[in-house]
């Protein structure tokens, strides 16, 4: 069911860029020997054929391809050859933070435009939870309100909750890239979560099975410290399936809104208008948003994304609001800046 409901060929063989008739001779060679059947094998020039990385480990030279296995070479390992040993790691290339291309329609996304967009649901029924945001491959970001009920279900190993990625239009499954669910195996709200205060308003989603990267599905990345300032004139947005407004129903399709982001002190005063001189923005949030412009019911738990040097960065948690783009009244993110730490030390890794 893809709606939701919703709640709150390599060529020659080569030694180097040169094909020699010794290299053609021992493939030929290897090939009428059947060598590729065999770990290790030697034909009459010397060659042994072996796996590429056997040859490599024993200190031996590769002279070309053998074998009917991609994998294997004609190695020439000398008899004064010292082993390897271990391989050095190979550090895998990371990505986060690449953005699809923008439309043209204000206020609707285009497909594949945020790829680290997620639903959060119930998995029995589709129920529609928070919105989440993909920041490694088996770890999402939401709000901590949307899921503290969850946390004592999901603790017993219930599959109370799933996670929808790469989705688009939940009316239809006609989509040139089906989503993907996945199961949540952990919940980690952040040990100091007041649900009264909404302070440190923010949660780690794990998955029970890693995602599949595709162009409707990527990572966002996670900021430093000082990456983006209160007040910055960063591009960034905010997106979900929530309504448009308080009057409007949710949408089937993602929206996207680019809000300005607000100095903090600003913001405060903003908000002691609603809740009194006594209210204290805490450092841990951010606010962001403008008449018309603003996250909305069922948009909670969602990211608000910021761009720097092509790659887009979530700088904050959909957490709470007055109305939905009311005049001189931001919206409210828990600002995620702050928990590198706690994200870091949680995952275990590091953005590149």
């Amino acid at each position: 069911m893809n709606n939701f409901v919703k709640k709150s060929s390599r060529g020659e063989a080569r030694v180097g860029e040169r094909t020699t008739k010794m290299g053609w001779a021992l493939l030929l060679s290897c090939l009428v020997a059947s060598c590729a059947a065999q770990d290790v094998s030697q034909n009459e020039f010397g060659c042994h054929c072996m796996g590429y990385w056997t040859c490599i480990t024993r200190g031996g030279t590769i002279n070309s391809y053998c074998g009917l296995s991609e994998s294997s070479v004609c190695c020439f390992v000398p008899y004064n050859a010292k082993p390897v040993g271990l391989l050095p790691k190979v550090q895998k290339v990371k990505s986060c933070g690449r953005k699809g291309s923008s439309g043209h329609k204000e206020g609707q996304a285009e497909m594949f435009e945020w790829p680290w967009h997620a639903a959060v649901l119930e998995s029995r029924q589709d129920l529609y939870v928070c919105g989440a945001s993909l920041v490694h491959e088996t770890w999402l970001l939401t709000a901590a309100h949307c899921v503290d009920d969850y946390v004592p279900y999901v603790a017993e190993g219930e599959p109370l909750l799933k996670v929808r990625l790469g989705e688009y239009d939940v009316s239809t499954t006609a989509e040139p890239l089906r989503h993907e669910e996945h199961f949540v195996r952990k919940l980690v709200l952040h040990p100091e979560f007041d649900n009264a205060t909404l302070v440190n308003d923010i949660a780690l989603l794990k998955l029970a099975t890693s995602v599949r990267r595709r162009p409707n599905v990527d990572s966002v990345c996670t900021p430093s410290k000082n990456d983006f300032k209160e007040g910055s004139k960063a591009k960034c947005y905010v997106t979900g399936w929530g309504r448009k407004d308080e009057a409007s129903s949710h949408s089937v399709v993602l929206k996207e809104i680019s809000v300005p982001l607000w100095n903090n002190d600003h913001c405060q005063t903003a908000l002691r208008q609603q809740f009194g001189p006594a209210y204290v923005l805490p450092p841990t949030a951010i606010c962001a948003g403008a008449e018309g412009r603003d996250a909305c019911d069922g948009d909670g738990g969602g990211p608000l994304v910021c761009e720097k040097a092509g790659q887009w960065y979530q700088v904050g948690v959909v957490s709470f609001g007055i109305g939905c783009g009311e005049r001189s009244v931001p919206g409210v993110y828990t600002r995620v800046e702050a928990y590198e730490q706690w994200i870091r030390d949680t995952i275990g890794f590091t953005n590149e």
